[in-house]
């Protein structure tokens, strides 16, 4: 039975994040999956970063959100180097957009987001950024700071840098269970054997909450279906993020994605017409020149959703060596390279974060 300082489960954006942190820091890590790398969920996302304008308050998930999108330029300038893959991270900004009746909310909000550089843009305004945005579009919300990576290199470019440091990845490996010393987890039962190790960070996504039959073990972790669309760019290609209708659109190179349904469907990952033609309509409405674009592909991935939509980030109260990294909802790619550092600090020197504490997985935890 081999024996590393850490098993990882799960080769998505998170644990390649925390396999990443973990071996820059010296430890022995593998990373166990079922699939290959950024399979799931991190080749779906759109990889919009914005925890300014997407937090619905300025609490717990918009400071956590600042928190590690200030680490991107120089996290993305190491694993860029040291995987040689490119994550197309860019600070592009993003506008969102609002109708009539959304005009005063957004106003107010841009007022109290003006010290993250926010400002409020009449419809002019707007129009200057984006000429072809529909004759309803009264203004927006501009946040010079958000901007989008993609989502899957960004999960391989981790993935890379981890094996440049020294992690091995075990991958079309199943796990279906933990290995216990009475309230203490000594590593993982996996199609390929048992693997001994002194940690193990589960960070299975959606599936996370399956794992709860491997122990006396409490994980709220639901799936949330999204869909997702994408388009032709149009030319020129958006200059930014933009966000209206219920719909965001993200710039990829020679494609536009547009995203993204909300759905509890359990596990069900079907491509529906209803959610296409909610996307395309969202789309449209707020450019309508995009009726226009060649209709690419659709796809839907699982979001790993929690009662108050914060992750699980740390350990379970009673166990012993186990620690969670999950149910980051929408926020996976915007929250990886906080949750990587994060986990790799409590594993090495047994401190997390304070401004962690929203996460800590206690909160849920069954009494008695």
């Amino acid at each position: 039975m081999r024996s590393h300082d850490v098993v990882v489960v799960g080769g998505g954006v998170i644990g390649c994040s925390v396999a990443f942190a973990l071996s820059r820091m010296g430890a022995s890590v593998v990373v166990v999956e079922r699939d290959r790398v950024g399979a799931h969920a991190s080749r779906a996302a759109a990889g919009m970063l914005a925890p300014i304008t997407e937090s619905p308050d300025e609490g717990a998930g918009f400071q956590l959100g600042l928190e590690s999108l200030d680490l991107f330029p120089s996290l993305i300038a190491e694993i860029r180097e040291l995987s040689g893959i490119d994550p197309r991270y860019l600070e592009s900004g993003l506008l969102r957009v609002g109708e009539a009746d959304e005009v005063e909310p957004l106003r107010a909000r841009a007022a109290r987001l003006e010290a993250h550089g926010c400002r409020w843009l009449d419809g002019q305004e707007v129009r200057e950024r984006e000429p072809r945005l529909a004759p309803a579009i009264e203004g927006g919300l501009w946040s010079p700071r958000e901007g989008h990576v993609d989502g899957f290199l960004l999960t391989r470019a981790y993935a890379g840098a981890a094996a440049r440091r020294g992690a091995r990845f075990q991958l079309g490996t199943t796990v279906s269970g933990l290995l216990w010393d009475k309230k203490r987890v000594r590593g993982v039962r996996t199609s390929a054997g048992e693997i001994a190790a002194a940690d193990v960070v589960l960070c299975q996504g959606a599936w996370t909450g399956l794992a709860e039959e491997w122990g006396p073990l409490h994980l709220p972790i639901q799936p949330v279906k999204g869909q997702m669309i994408s388009l032709e760019a149009p030319q020129p290609e958006l200059p930014c993020v933009i966000w209206g209708a219920g719909t965001y659109l993200v710039p990829r190179d020679d494609s536009l994605r547009v995203g993204a349904t909300v759905e509890h469907a359990g596990f069900d990952v079907r491509t529906t017409a209803a959610g296409i033609a909610a996307l395309l309509a969202g789309a449209t409405r707020v450019m309508p020149s995009l009726a226009d674009c060649t209709f690419r592909e659709a796809w839907a991935g699982l979001r790993p959703g929690t009662p108050d939509d914060l992750p699980l980030i740390g350990p379970l109260p009673g166990v012993s060596g186990l620690t969670l990294a999950a149910g980051h909802y929408r926020r996976g790619v915007l929250l990886s390279p906080l949750t990587g550092l994060a986990v790799a600090d409590w594993i090495l020197s047994g401190k997390l974060p304070a401004g962690l504490a929203a996460c800590d997985p206690a909160r849920f935890q069954k009494s008695g």
